[in-house]
């Protein structure tokens, strides 16, 4: 690997992004160090601290990857949207979907596969090895305290799917005291939600119980284009779900935390219409079940240790269809056993830990001729920092059933090199496992694929000036080895490969009682064995933020999200057009503890196809009622 992509990405940036959507970003850079006074949660904002891209606590200023961590505070700005439209607004990340709540999405982090982001929930992986890549539909928002994204490849750290990054979710967690909360959301389409949940601690205990339940009736998910799967009805969606995390520290550094999620879900989608029973729809039974059980403590003083079993399981089970060929159940269930060490060095904090996965797949009626495989793994990284230099270096090896051994290896640097400005550097290589569907579906899986393979570099800059902050990354990934339906037989076989070169643009500032934030995309996603585009990938988006604390009570907000077009299959013949979505929000804290909160999504009503033949939400609105903080 090497850094010669980066002069060939920097010239491409003037290309793809239009000037208007510089001027924000210009504007900003430009400002006086004392444009801004840094705001009272300013200390609080840079102790922010992030876990996921070194296995280990580390501050976000200080971390060498490309991180965003969302918190709760935005979580609750999206009540009534799923998860993939949160997602979908972050820097770096786009979104494919068949629907709305409870439709199947594709999420791409800087434009690699869907099947090569790693999805976590409290350290557990989650997702479906039957077909592949990670799950969001059945994931409330109600559930989540904050969500870590990582932008480029993190197999040096967790193996098999974390090609093009990965993304992990926190489950809401106990403080001292006693916490009670609850909402209560009305929106378009017969919205309705309700929320409950209880937080505190006390002594050597701290708990954290949430529940909540959702329906709509949903609007109509696909249109004409989507041929023989249109149907017109509307697509609703219901959900329970609750969670749970209890930690108990036991003796003075040592605890036990045990933690658990799950949700039940009832989604409409549209597989034909047959007029002899013009009201039929199909629908799909979602169960969602992650839990974990933690043991940490020190066993000397600079050496802390962590062992951790988790068990995830997803049912996928479509039990009414209008075309019986579709009713199928598969289910999906990961078990990982952990041990990670950490031991502070004078050259840093060494990470030492073995793992061991099981996965199992089921299918009715399909069955698989193997449904079960196992990955025993070692890892070691090594983050330091010294002076203005810090660094992370990390590599694993993988013992695996089916493919035999595989090895991921990254490094990383950056340099402080004046108060405001921090340059950083990074290589990694990935691997992205086939999927069960892939190897074995009868009549379809190829059990001669081999597993995907990549490789990304990245450069970053970051310039700091109390709450001014902007940061400029520049990558390019290779892809080799990659899995495409294009055999004889439309059976899946390993195709050349793929090159993703991009340039991704954040800022953020506050000016005042407003706080205005960006993010610019822009990227060349080639199928290099087709010498195309890769579908559902737009060569450039941008989102902007604004947000206005009016008043200790009253707050405001607007946000901007638009995609350039894109192509809908692998050799480019159907396009996708371009689009951009216009949301607004405010809230009124009319008593102590008390909110009321209103959201406008999609206000010019824009018609977005994310996938051809296929609609994305109309004009909707939500009204929420929220007791307790945050």
């Amino acid at each position: 690997m090497n850094f010669r992509f980066r002069s060939g990405c920097t010239r491409t940036l003037l290309r793809f992004i239009p000037a208007p959507l510089l001027a924000p970003a210009a504007a900003l850079l430009h400002l006086p160090a004392h444009a801004v006074e840094p705001p009272p949660d300013a200390i609080a904002l840079a102790e922010t601290v992030t876990i996921t891209g070194s296995r280990e606590p580390v501050p976000l200023s200080a971390a060498l990857q490309d991180i965003t961590v969302i918190d709760r505070a935005a979580i609750e700005s999206y009540s009534g949207a799923s998860l993939e439209s949160l997602l979908d607004e972050q820097a770096g990340l786009q979104l494919s979907t068949n629907g709305g709540l409870g439709a199947v999405s594709n999420v791409f982090i800087r434009g690699a596969n869907s099947d090569s982001t790693l999805l976590l929930i409290d350290g557990m992986r989650y997702g479906s090895a039957s077909a592949g890549g990670p799950l969001f539909y059945n994931l409330p928002l109600e559930l989540i305290d904050h969500i870590e994204i990582v932008r480029g490849p993190l197999s040096a750290l967790y193996g098999s799917d974390a090609a093009g990054g990965v993304i992990q979710i926190f489950t809401r967690r106990g403080e001292p005291g006693f916490h009670p909360s609850a909402a209560v959301t009305v929106g378009s389409e017969k919205y309705g939600a309700i929320d409950a949940g209880v937080r505190g601690g006390a002594g050597t205990v701290d708990y954290a119980v949430q529940a909540g339940g959702k329906r709509t009736d949903g609007y109509t998910f696909t249109n004409p284009g989507a041929g023989v799967f249109y149907n017109p009805n509307r697509d609703g969606f219901s959900q329970q779900s609750a969670s749970a995390n209890v930690g108990y520290t036991f003796a003075p550094g040592w605890s036990v935390r045990i933690q658990g999620l799950g949700a039940h879900g009832n989604g409409e989608f549209s597989d034909g219409f047959d007029p002899s029973r013009p009201q039929l729809t199909g629908r799909n039974i979602f169960d969602t079940t992650v839990g974990n059980v933690v043991l940490q403590g020190k066993a000397m003083q600079d050496w802390s240790t962590t062992l951790r079993y988790g068990v995830s399981r997803d049912n996928y089970d479509v039990d009414i269809a209008v075309n019986a060929f579709d009713l199928a159940r598969f289910t999906t269930v990961q078990q990982l056993a952990s041990w990670q060490n950490d031991i502070a060095t004078p050259i840093g904090t060494l990470l030492a830990g073995v793992e061991h996965l099981e996965q199992s797949v089921n299918g009715e009626p399909t069955t698989f001729p193997v449904d079960r495989r196992t990955v025993n793994s070692v890892l070691l990284g090594l983050t330091g920092k010294w002076g203005p230099h810090a660094w992370q270096a990390d590599g694993r090896s993988d013992q695996n059933s089916q493919f035999g051994h595989q090895w991921s290896g990254a490094i990383a640097y950056g340099y402080q090199f004046a108060p405001a400005w921090r340059g950083t550097a990074s290589m990694g290589t990935s691997f992205v496992m086939p999927s069960f569907d892939e190897l074995y579906y009868p009549g379809f899986g190829n059990p001669l694929l081999r597993p995907q393979r990549g490789a990304t570099d990245e450069l970053s800059l970051r310039w700091k000036v109390k709450s001014e902050e902007a940061r400029l990354t520049v990558y390019d990934s290779r892809f080799r080895d990659l899995i495409a339906d294009v055999g004889p037989n439309f059976e899946p076989v390993n195709i050349g490969g793929s090159r993703i070169r991009g340039v991704t643009l954040e800022t953020s500032a506050q000016f005042g009682a407003v706080t205005l934030s960006s993010a610019l995309d822009a990227m060349s996603p080639r199928d290099l064995t087709n010498d195309t585009e890769l579908p559902r990938r737009s060569r450039r988006t941008f989102s902007m933020k604004v947000d206005w604390a009016i008043s200790e009570k009253w707050a405001a907000g607007a946000r901007v999200h638009a995609a350039g077009p894109s192509y809908d299959d692998t050799l480019n013949l159907q396009p996708l057009g371009g689009y951009g979505m216009l949301s607004a929000y405010g809230s009124w804290n009319f008593l102590p503890k008390w909110q009321a909160a209103l959201r406008l999504d999609n206000l010019t009503d824009h018609h977005v196809q994310p996938a051809y033949g296929f609609n994305s939400p109309p004009r909707q609105w939500f009204l929420t009622l929220r007791y307790g903080g945050i």
